[in-house]
């Protein structure tokens, strides 16, 4: 991550900027990495830069 750049930004309409593409849902505390099985379908209420962005907030990854 380059200096500057937070871990992570609000999603527009569910969808994630190209800098923040792990998509996070806040109710079940699960992201989303890009080639996952329900990504596509995921709508973010959160985009961290990295999985282990999303992790350091006590998220989990998906399962698929």
């Amino acid at each position: 991550m380059s200096p500057g750049t937070s871990s992570w930004v609000e999603s527009t309409d569910g969808t994630c900027p190209t800098s923040h593409p792990v998509k996070a849902k806040l109710a079940s505390g699960i992201f989303h990495e890009p080639g996952g099985a329900s990504y596509e379908r995921t709508k973010a209420d959160r985009c961290y830069a990295s999985g282990e962005a999303a992790a350091a907030n006590d998220l989990r990854p998906a399962k698929r």
